[in-house]
């Protein structure tokens, strides 16, 4: 087993419209201040912070065989990264507009194209030797979701690997079956990534402690939940949570943020940190990401936040 970590999942380009409340009227237009193209997908961005932290990083997508592959291609180039676009000729690549506007969360429309056609046979053995592997975008990636995605960390960890989820939100909702669909699916995980809606959901219940704890237990896996301006929680199968508050900044430009919190926690961990340190560490770099212009980001480090902000208890299992 080779140190890094192997990322499965979406990447594609992100069409992003600022300022916009809501969609004009059919038939009409409106101008907006910006519409940017930049890499997107959750798979993408954790590479891409991964490797800007100079962690042997390898991933592993499917796209389409079209021009916007040319553009994935030059945003992945970079030392750290090992980028494996596995073409597919018969369909198009995946594409995501995210419509964003102070105030308010942003709203995502994607096509899966390409990705739609991932399979765990598409992994090759080589790659899951190695100290993580992990998948994100878990409801993009139809024929990767349930035993499908068990298998790939089954054989993960018979390579030596801690296997790492981050599912997102799943476009039919929280349902009882979606529920137990990946209930069923962390029992193979090492280290599960939500954020606060995402756990809510999952557990049916809105208090982030005992959601985070009794999923911990209940599963036998690390749990991480990313609180936005709350910070972030730990919870682990012991029963011990920990709280990492966020400092207070300026938010320039949220988007990523989650996918760089996943990368700095997972790579100072693997630099020999215990988990509490590793979560202060990740939410400092995610909290300085916010705070810094996207074409900047390449120059944030990971810098833990005081050690005095960080609150651990230990509950007992009843």
């Amino acid at each position: 087993m080779t140190s890094g970590i192997t990322i499965v999942g979406n990447t594609n380009l992100d069409v992003m419209v600022s300022d916009t409340y809501e969609l004009p009227p059919p038939g009409t237009e409106r101008v907006v201040p910006s519409v940017s193209i930049r890499l997107g997908g959750s798979a993408g961005n954790l590479a891409v912070r991964c490797a800007g932290l100079k962690f042997p990083t390898t991933l592993v997508s499917r796209v389409g065989n079209d021009t916007s592959v040319q553009i994935l291609e030059a945003e992945l180039r970079l030392p750290s990264l090992d980028a494996r676009l596995l073409r597919t000729d018969s369909v198009p690549s995946g594409i995501t507009v995210a419509i964003e506007a102070p105030g308010r969360d942003r709203a995502f429309l994607s096509s899966l194209g390409a990705m739609a056609h991932m399979r765990q046979e598409d992994i090759d053995e080589a790659v899951l030797a190695t100290g993580y592997v992990a998948l994100a975008g878990y409801f993009l990636l139809p024929e990767l979701r349930g035993p499908a995605l068990a298998k790939l960390f089954d054989r993960a960890h018979r390579a030596g690997a801690q296997t790492v989820l981050d599912t997102g939100w799943p476009p039919e909702g929280w349902t009882e079956s979606v529920r137990q669909e990946v209930l069923e699916v962390l029992e193979s995980v090492d280290i599960f990534l939500p954020n606060n809606d995402e756990l809510h959901g999952l557990m049916a219940n809105d208090d982030t402690e005992r959601a985070a704890r009794d999923l911990a237990i209940r599963t036998n896996t690390l749990v991480t939940v990313k609180m936005g301006a709350g910070g972030a929680g730990l919870a682990t199968p012991d029963g011990s949570w920990t709280v990492q508050e966020a400092a207070a900044v300026g938010v320039i430009d949220s988007t990523g943020a989650g996918d760089g919190f996943n990368a700095a926690f997972l790579v100072s961990a693997a630099r020999g940190s215990a988990w509490p340190e590793a979560l202060s560490t990740a939410v400092g770099y995610a909290t300085e990401m916010v705070a810094t212009a996207p074409e900047l980001r390449a120059g944030v480090d990971l810098h833990p936040e005081p050690k005095a902000s960080a609150q651990t208890q230990v509950i007992g299992i009843a």
